[in-house]
């Protein structure tokens, strides 16, 4: 049998330290949502390749069931959601949370990861600006409670792009164009597409490259390019109130504007935000709302509202700023005939710490100890115990990472 002994692009082994850090990082943060009255959904790693309609079908891992139908390792948590609320009954408005891992096919060499470990928070059946500030306030709960440094949001707004697409009257590929041109906030390239393309919001357009950073000053400058009329300065409107409010509940936090954000997935309407923090060098946070998604699935009109964190990068992180979670290290081996295992057990029930050894000669058990760090091993004979001491060879297997 042929078989490689890479793994495929993108993936990884993770190893003791780090797979323990990502346990306990993962149950962190759904303890810290299930104590704000969220609760937990699981959906299929597995889902009909039309579930993601407005997923960009290069980044879909895809393939065939036994009948014929195309499936798809899911790329996304929200949109599996969406199809829960809009198939299964369950009534709104609730607070959801999830945590797992989803699959994006990248292309090869760009050193990013197609298997991602995402944790979040989807609000249904709320049209308060409150949903909103919930998102924030539960973020700035989990990345202090993650000790997560220098930690800083980011604020946009679908529709701001929306309202451009819609007045412009633009094509498919004018607004596959404008999108790149946003994305790069690139001056020369929308200044020639405002040519192309002249209205009431060149200015507007025009200066979008430079309308990100304080909350303050970009928004009084967009309110100065903006016709009065125009659907934009409503936007505006939203996003000051929003900030507003977020000062007043959260006044520490580190927060810009970037009115040329757009967002990744179609089914975003309103508000999106973005988390970074030092020494990370992607965005490991992203949410938004999104009132119109479960009717893509036949369902009417829910309003909704929600985040996802990569936490592969979270752990990183922690492992890089040396608060990732300690590896448990047990510091007494038991080691016994097959024959005294039944009174190892015992043993082991009074003292929790206390692990059993599974060699068959004392030797292995001290060795295994000196290698493992251990600090003693009891040894269980017929009618002793005996504890022998431990000396720790310099090995650091156990503090492993990838």
């Amino acid at each position: 049998m042929k078989w490689s002994r890479s793994l495929p692009i993108g993936t990884k082994d993770k190893l003791f330290r780090e797979s323990n850090g990502a346990y306990q990082l993962e149950k962190q943060v759904n303890d810290i949502v299930k104590k704000r009255g969220y609760q937990r959904i699981d959906t299929p790693v597995i889902e009909f390749e039309d579930v993601f309609y407005s997923q960009e079908k290069s980044e879909l891992y895809r393939f065939f069931d036994k009948k014929g139908r195309l499936l798809v390792l899911r790329p996304d948590m929200t949109m599996p959601i969406g199809r829960v609320i809009a198939t299964t009954g369950i009534q709104p408005p609730l607070k959801l949370s999830y945590s797992g891992k989803v699959f994006r096919s990248n292309e090869d060499m760009l050193g990013e990861q197609n298997e991602l470990t995402q944790a979040g928070i989807e609000l249904i059946g709320y049209s308060s600006i409150k949903a909103e500030i919930e998102c924030i306030t539960c973020a700035v709960e989990i990345l202090e409670s993650l000790n997560i440094p220098n930690y800083h949001f980011e604020l946009g707004h679908a529709k701001i792009f929306r309202c451009i697409v819609s007045s412009l009257k633009l094509t498919e590929i004018e607004i596959a164009e404008l999108q790149i041109h946003f994305s790069n906030k690139s001056l020369s390239d929308l200044a020639r597409f405002t040519e192309k393309h002249p209205s009431e919001l060149d200015a507007f357009i025009c200066a979008i490259p430079m309308l990100f950073g304080e909350t303050d000053a970009v928004l009084v400058k967009a309110k100065q390019l903006l016709p009065k009329e125009s659907q934009i300065m409503q936007v505006i409107y939203e996003l000051e109130e929003l900030i507003e409010l977020i000062h007043s509940s959260q006044p520490a936090i580190s927060l810009t504007v970037d009115l040329g954000l757009v967002a990744l997935m179609d089914y975003y309407t309103g508000v999106l935000f973005n988390g970074y923090a030092d020494l990370v060098a992607d965005i490991f946070l992203r949410g938004g709302r999104y009132d119109h998604l479960v009717e893509q699935f036949g369902h009417s009109r829910v309003p909704a509202v929600g985040f996802g964190i990569n936490l592969d990068i979270l752990i990183a992180l922690q492992y890089q700023i040396g608060v990732l979670a300690p590896l448990y290290q047990p510091k007494t081996l038991v080691h016994c005939a097959s024959t005294q295992v039944a009174w190892a057990e015992n043993l082991l029930k009074e003292n929790p710490d206390y692990q059993l050894s599974l060699f068959d000669t004392l030797k292995e058990a001290i060795d295994y100890g000196e290698k493992w760090k251990y600090e003693q091993v009891i040894e269980i004979t017929d009618n002793t115990i005996r504890t022998i001491k431990v000396v720790a060879k310099d090995d650091t297997t156990n503090d492993c990472i990838n």
